[in-house]
């Protein structure tokens, strides 16, 4: 038995066996010596994991002895929409960074076409920003945690993405069609940067607004963004990038960790 912080014992064996799951679903196609090593774990003690975790559909070996999540890991999150569990990890976090930071934040999930926001701190700041509440859908293409989104998505899934966006949104529409190439080009920038910038991306009280806006995920897809919001007079959007940057790529990272 081990410790918690609150002085009540905790379960060892079912803190290990979720460790395992979450290294495979970082990771697909781990072996047990790869899952051991990862684990900081004997290899002896990583197979009766396994084997545990197959008797009861968690884990499913596949050739060459290499194991991926099973079927029953889809049955954890059935009740509890990821959206929930995503807030649930990202509000506290986003609240003490936005307080030291002293803009807004926001963060949103993709919905296909859309990023659909589930929540920001314009109330954390001293700024009081009119910013979109939760529910609300944004372009793809013409913010700052579409772009980030977007930009480290894998290409098999982001062409069609693009291509619904730019078929549903009018405004992307015709700026892709006045110049073809600066979807790509913008991307590319964003994914080279890790941050997208987005000038004059809305208004509150008929003052524009700008953002910048990072993924959030671990592995090869993110599953959220982002975005620090801000005056547009107040800063370039590469001073927005230089200043904040790091510190909402830190916050992402944070809640990537907790996922």
């Amino acid at each position: 038995m081990a410790e918690s912080g609150t002085g009540q014992p905790m379960v060892r064996a079912l803190l290990r066996g979720l460790d395992v799951l979450r290294h495979l679903n970082d990771e697909a196609g781990l072996s047990a010596a790869e899952l051991a090593g990862r684990c900081d774990l004997a290899r002896i003690t990583v197979y009766r994991l396994l084997r545990t975790l197959e008797k009861e559909g968690y884990v499913r070996q596949g050739a060459r002895s290499r194991y991926f999540l099973g079927p029953k890991v889809l049955s954890l999150n059935s009740a509890y929409p990821r959206h929930n569990w995503l807030s649930a990890i990202a509000v506290p976090a986003m609240q003490s960074t936005s307080r030291e930071l002293g803009w807004p934040l926001a963060f949103s999930t993709n919905n296909g076409p859309h990023m659909s926001v589930q929540h920001t701190t314009m109330d954390e700041t001293g700024f009081w920003l009119k910013l979109k509440g939760p529910g609300s859908q944004l372009p793809l293409l013409r913010t700052a945690m579409g772009l980030a989104y977007v930009a480290h998505t894998p290409k098999r899934i982001a062409g069609p993405l693009i291509r619904a966006a730019l078929a549903l949104d009018a405004a992307s529409s015709a700026e892709h069609a006045r110049h073809p190439a600066r979807i790509d080009q913008s991307l590319a920038s964003t994914r080279a940067a890790g941050i997208a910038s987005v000038r004059n991306a809305g208004e509150s009280e008929h003052v524009s607004l700008s953002a910048i806006g990072v993924p959030v995920g671990r592995g090869t897809t993110p599953i959220a963004a982002i975005a620090l919001v801000y005056y547009s007079a107040s800063m370039s959007g590469t001073d927005a990038t230089r200043r904040f940057g790091p510190e909402l790529q830190r916050l992402a990272r944070r809640i990537s960790d907790q996922i």
